[in-house]
């Protein structure tokens, strides 16, 4: 059975969960495809998908998971000589996504706030940005669930109505009464929505304000049901479309 992702879902969310699925079916062969090109359902590239889109594809059917709640991301030792203002966000130095990503929500957010040229550095995938934030480049916007993970980074602003996502699990209709997909659909889903709080961003608070300029301290098989995808936006750059 084909699985398609991006890196960033993989990396940060997925493989343990795919690992609780070999468990529980080990007779299922899985094999995931990490591409952030555009892979179709429609064609067969893959028999499920699993994206951070509001376009899952209209023919496709599958679930919504959850929002992906982005916020602001940064080292604290970078605000000792600038603490950090939401209220005047070109204060800072920014790095973010190439501009083949111009119409991800969280990205209009950042140029709309802090301007094009404040943004001193762009990558076009979301772990090269939060190695960049880390790295001490500059301030970024983030996934919760990546800026939360990633180590040396503290979350200054919560995540904006403005910069959410969602998450989905879809799959091509004539393959939904598969036992293999259904299995498939029902297990992940199961477990993903184990972690909603932290893909929306919900588990996370902002730092004290000692932290900002003082730098950061020291297998079960069961079944369910999922629903035909109506909703048809932006978050992470798309994992696949049709």
């Amino acid at each position: 059975m084909r699985v398609t992702t991006n890196d960033t879902l993989l990396v940060h969310l997925l493989t343990p969960i795919f690992a609780s699925f070999h468990a529980a079916y080990p007779e299922i062969r899985l094999e995931v495809l990490v591409s952030n090109q555009s892979l179709s359902l429609t064609k067969r590239d893959a028999d499920i998908a699993i994206r951070a889109s509001e376009r899952p594809g209209d023919t496709l059917v599958g679930r919504r998971i959850a929002t992906i709640g982005w916020g602001v991301y940064g080292r604290p030792d970078l605000l000792t000589q600038a603490p950090f203002d939401a209220a005047n966000l070109r204060a800072h130095q920014w790095v973010g996504l190439s501009e083949n990503f111009a119409q991800v929500g969280a990205m209009k957010w950042l140029r709309e706030r802090a301007g094009d040229d404040r943004i001193v550095y762009r990558v076009n995938t979301v772990l090269g940005l939060a190695e960049a934030a880390a790295a001490g480049i500059g301030l970024a916007v983030l996934p919760c669930f990546i800026g939360a993970a990633t180590p040396g980074l503290v979350r200054l602003v919560a995540p904006d109505a403005e910069m959410i996502a969602s998450l989905w699990l879809v799959t091509h209709p004539d393959l939904r009464a598969t036992a293999r997909v259904r299995a498939f659909m029902d297990h992940v889903g199961r477990e993903l929505m184990r972690h909603r709080s932290a893909i929306e961003g919900k588990e996370e608070a902002r730092p004290p304000e000692s932290e900002l300029t003082q730098g950061p301290s020291s297998p079960a098989r069961r079944t369910g049901a999922w629903d035909l995808a109506p909703e048809a936006g932006d978050g992470l750059p798309p994992t696949d479309t049709d």
